[in-house]
């Protein structure tokens, strides 16, 4: 399944998921491509870790609401073939959600 993680994704995930209404114009992206060494645990739990590529594609989506909660998720995609892999939600700083998407 090929699928384009962008803007509207994160916007319709966090309505969906989290109940937070997200406008275009407040949603940052950045993408890193890092190694398992460079992913500290209380970022990416080791079990998780270990089931995901190395290096890995993490693409991040960030909203800071009006009561300055920061809401980040961070997306881990296979990168020929979009597929998406993992799903970890921070707000402020912590983690509140994981999904695994595949057994690899």
């Amino acid at each position: 399944m090929s699928k384009k993680y962008d803007e509207r994704w994160f916007i319709d995930r966090m309505k969906k998921k989290l109940y937070v209404s997200v406008s275009k114009h407040n949603v940052s992206y950045e993408a890193y491509l890092f190694y398992h060494d460079d992913i500290d645990d209380s970022l990416i739990p080791i079990e998780h870790l270990s089931q995901l590529p190395n290096p890995l594609l993490l693409q991040t989506y960030q909203h800071l609401d009006l009561y300055n909660n920061d809401w980040i998720v961070g997306i881990v995609i296979e990168e020929d073939t979009r597929e998406l892999l993992y799903e970890i939600w921070l707000k402020n700083g912590k983690a509140i959600v994981y999904e695994m998407y595949v057994d690899l």
